[in-house]
């Protein structure tokens, strides 16, 4: 079987492994619409309220807090500081997750797949967000690719669905 057969068959079986693990990726009642092709729990917290700065501050997810949230582009977002806070207000852009926060891999492949928000990587100063369930750990799979072409594969179909 060539490569170009092979790969089809390769993403239909990711796709039915994370339609077969979404559940375990959601807590109970959350839902994975989104506003603006953004991804957001039914809580409209960015991120699961995870702290956007914090990525980038200390490399790794820390919750925010309520007390400490800003919205940009009707998404909100929790911060762990005042500090956090004043850090992206200043520059949302460098902080949100690229994709509207959608699994990257995901989009490399022409997918929308949910996340989770400790599942990550920074990438050429932009956040990237990965699913990770039992059975597929996308970070993984991303990693073993070539990083530039699925960044800019993800791109162009971020373009295309998010309008």
């Amino acid at each position: 079987m060539s490569r170009l057969q092979f790969r089809p068959l390769l993403n239909f079986a990711l796709v039915a492994a994370v339609a077969a693990g979404w559940a375990s990726t959601a807590t109970a009642g959350e839902s994975r619409a989104y506003l603006h092709s953004y991804n957001l729990p039914s809580s409209g917290v960015a991120l699961e309220g995870y702290c956007p700065v914090a990525y980038f501050a200390v490399d790794k997810p820390v919750k925010g807090k309520p007390g400490h949230a800003s919205t940009y582009n009707g998404v909100t977002y929790h911060f762990v500081s005042g500090d956090a806070k004043q850090a992206f207000d200043a520059n949302p852009k460098k902080y949100v997750p690229a994709y509207g926060g959608w699994c990257a891999f995901g989009m490399s492949i022409q997918d929308k797949f949910p996340v989770d928000p400790r599942n990550f990587k920074i990438v050429d100063g932009k956040l990237l967000v990965f699913l990770k369930n039992k059975d597929v750990d996308a970070l993984k799979l991303w990693n073993k690719g070539n990083e530039k072409e699925s960044t800019s594969k993800a791109a162009a179909h971020w373009r295309k669905v998010s309008g």
